[in-house]
């Protein structure tokens, strides 16, 4: 089992998250090459709820994304045309923009209301 499938399984037996699967949730670790949590997620999941796992070094952050968070998506984050994704770059870094788009064009959109949990796994 791969480790976001562990996650998910934890997830469903730990905060009875039953709406949470492998369609609707995207993971990452943190880059190594900046402090981001990256991710391309078809603009076609937005139609529901989406999840995001944020793997740090000492905690993972569960963020909830419900249906229709935001009226625009293409106002808020940069969408890749040549895969139709939402490119999101969330800052890991804790004195700049923590928890914040940086890719998305200045936008900076803060996930910090969307955080469900934190938790060690």
């Amino acid at each position: 089992m791969s480790e976001k499938s562990n996650i998910i399984e934890y997830l469903k037996n730990t905060f009875a998250a039953a709406s949470v699967n492998s369609s609707n949730t995207s993971y990452s670790n943190i880059n190594k090459s900046k402090q981001v949590w990256w991710f391309n997620v078809p603009v076609r999941k937005f139609d529901d709820e989406v999840n995001l796992l944020l793997k740090g070094e000492e905690e993972i952050i569960w963020v909830k994304l419900p249906k229709d968070f935001v009226t625009n998506l293409e106002s808020k984050f940069k969408i890749r045309q040549d895969k139709d994704a939402v490119d999101l770059e969330i800052s890991a870094d804790r004195s700049y923009l923590y928890l914040k788009d940086v890719k998305s064009g200045g936008k900076h959109f803060d996930f910090k209301p969307y955080v469900k949990e934190r938790f060690k796994f």
